[in-house]
């Protein structure tokens, strides 16, 4: 991963004999509380990413959503609303422990490959030298031993002497096979098969079927366009009035996010309007709390 940061090219340095793709580390010394200087830094954190209703990760989104996680290193970790209109959607995220973190991380995987092949280059020509050393040796050992035509002679074998008179050459008795008669085979006669009778099957009274009882099938809501069944589980029609849903908001405990559920949270969640929300539920312009009942249109996620 040369010279990007969670999916973005990373900003220039500015260091003398550094490419446009160098990692800008500088940024990281800057307090929360002071703004990055330029444009070089981007205004949203290259580790924020949101979870999609399967569990994966996905590009993350342009306001504070309770599905928002921080994927710089380790497990996503979730995040507060605040936190993500405080840090993580400012430019002031540079100074996060966390982006700091995953950044060097980044550059140390980015310097990895070429420290590896200069570690595995000596043990290759080691083992090539060894291998050249054995060869020779058996060579030279091969050559020794008369395989080749250029080494010493076999040395002559002497008969031993009987006595002092001249050796006696003893006859080789030639051994001469002897036939072995084959035998063959006669002829017997084999018994005709004797025919077997055959019972003829019995008729077997079919069973009469049962007759079985057949559940009657739920007839399934009807789901606006685009809107995702992990959201619509958590909505019920409205009784008095059409293109309406109810949501029960949520606590922290139950959303899965370090905060309860706000009204910019949930259309967010369900991609609706934040104004269409408010005038669907007037009272709720003050704010939610877990537990209460608030109508909304038909969601498009």
């Amino acid at each position: 991963m040369s010279g990007m940061i969670g999916g973005e090219p990373a900003a220039e340095s500015g260091q003398p004999g550094e490419g446009p793709d160098t990692i800008d580390l500088s940024p990281r010394f800057r307090p929360w509380s002071e703004p990055a200087q330029g444009s070089g830094v981007p205004l949203q954190c290259h580790f924020l990413r949101t979870v999609t209703p399967d569990g994966r990760l996905a590009e993350a989104q342009a306001t504070a959503v309770p599905t928002h996680r921080c994927a710089a290193f380790g497990d996503p970790l979730p995040l507060s609303l605040r936190q993500q209109e405080l840090v993580c959607l400012q430019r002031v995220h540079v100074s996060c422990p966390r982006y700091v973190r995953g950044t060097l991380l980044a550059s140390e995987a980015e310097a990895r490959p070429a420290d590896q092949e200069q570690k595995t280059r000596f043990p290759l020509l080691t083992v090539i030298a060894i291998g050249l050393v054995v060869l020779g040796i058996l060579v030279l050992a091969t050559n020794g031993l008369g395989f080749f035509g250029g080494g010493t002679k076999p040395l002559a074998t002497h008969t031993p002497l009987i006595g002092a008179g001249s050796p006696t050459p003893t006859a080789t008795p030639t051994l001469v096979p002897t036939p072995t008669p084959t035998a063959v085979p006669s002829a017997s006669a084999s018994a005709a098969p004797t025919p077997t009778a055959t019972p003829a099957p019995s008729a077997t009274p079919s069973p009469t079927p049962q007759p079985t009882a057949t559940a009657t099938p739920k007839a399934s809501p009807t789901w606006p366009p685009g809107a995702t069944a992990s959201r619509m589980n958590l909505l019920t029609p409205c009784t008095d009035q059409p293109n309406c849903w109810l949501y029960t908001v949520r606590s922290a405990a139950q959303n899965g996010s370090p905060v309860n559920d706000t009204v910019s949270g949930i259309a967010t969640f369900f991609g609706v309007k934040q104004s269409a929300i408010i005038n669907m539920n007037p009272w709720a312009a003050g704010g939610v709390t877990p537990g209460q009942q608030l109508k909304i249109p038909n969601p498009t996620r």
